[in-house]
């Protein structure tokens, strides 16, 4: 009976060591974590003169701000943040450079908590891509406004939309850019020409980037250049 207890106990034991050991790594994983997503979040902010306003909680920076955020960064001539919200207005000269895009424009809002940002007026983004052979097929959208998500590179265009892709030039109201899908949808007034004299016009449309295919939909119409 003794040696039934004590093992018992032992088995007891050692499950209780066991699970304990669980918790513990499982707190030490979610420690690491949360310290690296805090080590990610933060923002770095340099410029020739900046001014705080404690009672507004807002800060100014002027001439020459460069803002860092993880893989981010962004130039401009002047930038007002509201520090509690984590908001940020942008203006002159602006350039943000993430990876393989690059984007300008004269306006920005940004939102550094959800990692987007507003473009407006002259705004040109630029896709750095290569196809099949390593070529270059960068992609250049200019459009009135622009939205984009840096953590996904989602992106919705609008307003006098020109997207410029190797031998395409598609013009829309509206374009709305999938990352992960690789795939634009376009909507108002669209037109998509291919070298050579061809074009396609209609209400709706999708552009499959890497295949090159198109779908396009309502009042639809097409043209062929004859040599």
């Amino acid at each position: 009976m003794k040696n039934c207890k004590k093992s018992y106990f032992s088995r007891f034991l050692l499950t209780f060591i066991i699970f304990s050991l669980i918790i513990f790594l499982s707190f030490c994983a979610s420690a690491q974590e949360e310290k690296k997503e805090t080590e990610e979040s933060v923002v770095n902010i340099q410029a020739d003169n900046v001014t705080y306003d404690k009672s507004t909680d807002k800060m100014i920076f002027e001439g020459n701000v460069i803002i860092t955020q993880e893989d981010i960064t962004l130039t401009a001539r002047e930038a007002d943040f509201d520090v509690d919200k984590k908001i940020g207005q942008i203006k002159g000269d602006i350039e943000l450079v993430q990876s393989d895009i690059t984007i300008t424009g004269e306006n920005l809002e940004a939102y550094l908590n959800d990692k987007r940002y507003i473009f407006q007026e002259k705004v040109i983004l630029i896709q750095e891509r290569k196809d099949e052979e390593e070529k270059e097929d960068n992609i250049t959208w200019n459009c009135n406004n622009l939205e984009i998500f840096t953590d996904t590179q989602d992106l919705t265009a609008t307003g006098e939309v020109k997207i410029l892709k190797k031998d395409y030039t598609i013009t829309a109201e509206k374009a709305v850019y999938i990352d992960e899908e690789q795939k634009i949808t376009l909507a108002g007034k669209i037109r998509i020409e291919e070298e050579g004299g061809r074009w396609i016009t209609g209400d709706k449309a999708v552009f499959y980037i890497d295949s090159e295919r198109l779908e396009v939909e309502g009042n639809v119409r097409s043209g062929i250049k004859l040599d």
